[in-house]
C-alpha cells in the first residue's frame, strides 16, 4: 500500500513538464522537457518518446487549438529543421491527436498543462498502429510498438 500511495504523491508533486512516463512493456519512455519560459513558444508542451535499448526516438510537441480547447499533440521522426513545408512536415509527421489525462476509476481528462501537476497515465489514441504503419526507412525493422497508455513512471527532478 505504502508503493502505491509514494507513486501517488509523486505524480502529484511532478509539473507536466518534468513527467517521465512509460509504456505497458516497458519498452518505450515518454518524457517531457521544460520550455524557457522567457521566451514565447507555440506549443503548451514539449516531449520526446523513445524506445528503450535503440536509439529510435520521436520528437512530440502538443498545441492547443482555438475555440474546443483540446491538447492536439503532433509526434515526428526526423523531421528537417528550419522553414519546412506542409508536406515535409507531413511526411515526417508519425502521429497526430488528442492526448489524454487517464485517472484512476478510468475517467480521461485533457492533458494538463506545462506547469500543472502531472497526469497519472496518458493515452495516446491509435498511437501503436500509426507507428506500425509509417515507414522509419531504418535498416533494422521495429518489431515492437508501444501501448497507447503511458504510465506515469517519475519525475525529472527540479534544476
Amino acid at each position: 500500500m505504502g508503493c502505491v500511495l509514494s507513486s501517488a504523491n509523486a505524480f502529484a508533486a511532478c509539473t507536466q513538464d518534468r513527467a517521465i512516463y512509460t509504456d505497458r512493456d516497458d519498452s518505450y519512455t515518454l518524457t517531457f522537457r521544460q520550455v524557457p519560459e522567457d521566451q514565447p513558444v507555440a506549443t503548451s508542451n514539449e516531449f520526446s518518446i523513445e524506445k528503450n535499448d535503440s536509439d529510435l526516438k520521436l520528437d512530440g510537441v502538443v498545441m492547443w487549438n482555438e475555440g474546443v480547447a483540446r491538447p492536439n499533440g503532433i509526434i515526428m521522426y526526423k523531421c528537417p529543421t528550419g522553414d519546412v513545408t506542409g508536406d515535409e512536415l507531413q511526411a515526417c509527421t508519425v502521429w497526430r491527436g488528442v492526448i489524454y489525462a487517464l485517472k484512476e476509476g478510468a475517467d480521461a481528462d485533457l492533458l494538463p498543462q506545462a506547469k500543472e501537476p502531472a497526469a497519472q497515465a496518458l493515452l495516446l489514441p491509435d498511437f501503436s498502429s500509426s507507428m506500425s504503419s509509417f515507414d522509419f526507412k531504418s535498416q533494422k525493422t521495429i518489431e515492437t510498438f508501444p501501448w497507447e497508455v503511458f504510465r506515469f513512471k517519475e519525475c525529472v527532478p527540479e534544476q
